[in-house]
């Protein structure tokens, strides 16, 4: 095209036609300036394809490693509901001063146990490499980086440390002193050296109070975050299908 313009034009000249000649020069450099436009548009569109693209790819991988802390966080809770009932089996046994029984071998054996909170990174990592300012959604990606900043290092930084506060400077040193652990068809057991005097121990009573109390507050805020995961993987599906 521009190689039939620029015979025109030479024709023009050729001719001696400076208005038309003009006129053509004009017309090749208006194509010129349209043909740039055109190939920066393009460009411009490869590029926010290609970062679309490349925020999909991170929102389904976000999405994924959700789904997995989702289950994570699912099974921890269970289990840490299952410890809070034992305690509890045992505190009955003492307030209603029934005589031990095999049974709380099982229960004693989850003293000293509990489940941490270990939420799957790999993604949000991969995201914070690359910037957050990919996800082209601003709401959503608040909601992201309010979710791996601030609600798990809730978690972490203040449930699952107290847990480890308590065990270390209360339960180890107690259960140390007046509980055998065992193992029994390959589960984690323990058995009070004296039921009947530990009954009578206002600080296991205390301990036991400590750890069921710290429990469960630690249940509300799994259950807190888990709900925000679930409301975060539904945003998630509800961007990528946009």
């Amino acid at each position: 095209m521009i190689n039939f313009f620029r015979r025109i034009r030479k024709k023009l000249a050729d001719d001696n036609m400076p208005l038309k000649y003009m006129r053509y020069a004009i017309g090749e450099i208006v194509l010129v300036v349209i043909g740039i436009l055109i190939a920066l548009s393009i460009n411009n569109w490869n590029e926010n394809r290609k970062l679309r693209n490349q925020e999909f790819k991170i929102l389904t991988e976000i999405r994924s490693n959700l789904e997995t802390t989702l289950e994570i966080f699912e099974s921890d809770t269970l289990f840490n509901l299952k410890t809070i009932q034992q305690f509890n089996k045992i505190k009955r046994y003492i307030i209603e001063d029934l005589p031990y029984n095999k049974e709380l071998d099982s229960a004693f054996g989850y003293l000293q146990n509990w489940a941490s909170p270990y939420p799957i990174l790999t993604a949000y990592k991969t995201l914070q490499l690359k910037g957050l300012d990919i996800i082209s959604n601003e709401n959503l990606r608040t909601d992201i980086s309010d979710l791996y900043e601030y609600e798990y290092n809730l978690l972490s930084m203040d449930y699952d440390k107290s847990e480890w506060e308590i065990m270390q400077a209360v339960v180890y040193p107690f259960v140390s002193k007046h509980v055998r652990i065992f193992k029994e068809n390959s589960k984690r057991r323990a058995k009070p050296n004296d039921f009947e005097s530990l009954k009578e121990n206002d600080e296991f009573l205390n301990i036991l109070e400590m750890i069921i109390s710290n429990r469960e507050s630690g249940l509300i805020n799994y259950r807190s975050i888990m709900k925000s995961i679930k409301k975060l993987i539904d945003n998630i599906d509800a961007d990528i299908s946009s």
